[in-house]
């Protein structure tokens, strides 16, 4: 069971607007006004809000990615998951609390990123786990990977990177708007430049067992 780390180009990127949610949550080809590939850990790795404030008031949608080099792997790929070291730092309950990773493209290292989570337009990329409750003690959580997410995967083993988005479940992936000073999702996550791997995101793979199923004909022992 192979454990690979996410690379340390993992990065959150978030992106607001006083005008719609739908502004805020963006497109493919939306640009983020805040990012960051370099941090330890970020206490708004994912942030779906709408605030008030001396400027009006804003939404704000922040989602966090994570590549994962699987070019050196090999095998028929039975089952796997992803841990991520989280913390509930935002409203508890109401589904404001659950997160899910989403397939994104292949990242560039800039704020460009921000809409590698759609596969096109506001179409998001494939859910690739279930959906995980986090919760307000701070630790691994585990999201178990799909079917769709093992095919993923799979298709990456021997060549590529396969890489996910982390987003808010509630208002992100299902396209809910917060409301003003009402429930919000605020999830800390650590990434690959943490001290060490004590807190890095990563994949554990599982393969198919290979049996050997050889008759030999005419030996002599």
């Amino acid at each position: 069971m192979p454990t690979i780390y996410s690379g340390t180009g993992d990065s959150y990127a978030q992106l607001g607007s006083n005008v719609s949610w739908a502004n805020a949550r963006g497109t493919v080809s939306s640009v983020a006004d805040v990012y960051g590939n370099t941090s330890t850990n970020s206490t708004y790795a994912v942030y779906n809000i709408y605030s008030g404030g001396r400027g009006g008031n804003n939404y704000y949608c922040r989602r966090s990615y994570f590549p994962f080099d699987v070019s050196l792997q090999s095998g028929t790929l039975e089952s796997a998951t992803i841990q991520l070291y989280l913390d509930n730092l935002g409203t508890v309950g109401s589904n404001a609390d659950k997160v899910t990773l989403v397939e994104a493209t292949a990242l560039a290292g800039t704020s460009a990123d921000y809409g590698n989570c759609f596969a096109s337009g506001v179409t998001l990329g494939t859910e690739v786990s279930d959906v995980v409750t986090v919760s307000t003690t701070a630790g691994y959580h585990t999201f178990t990977i799909n079917s769709n997410g093992i095919t993923a995967i799979q298709n990456k083993i021997g060549s590529g990177t396969f890489t996910i988005c982390l987003m808010g479940f509630n208002f992100d992936k299902r396209l809910s708007a917060p409301s003003l000073g009402g429930n919000y999702t605020q999830i800390q996550c650590y990434y690959a430049d943490y001290t060490e791997t004590s807190r890095d995101p990563k994949l554990t793979l599982t393969y198919a067992a290979v049996t050997d199923n050889s008759v030999f004909f005419g030996c002599n022992f």
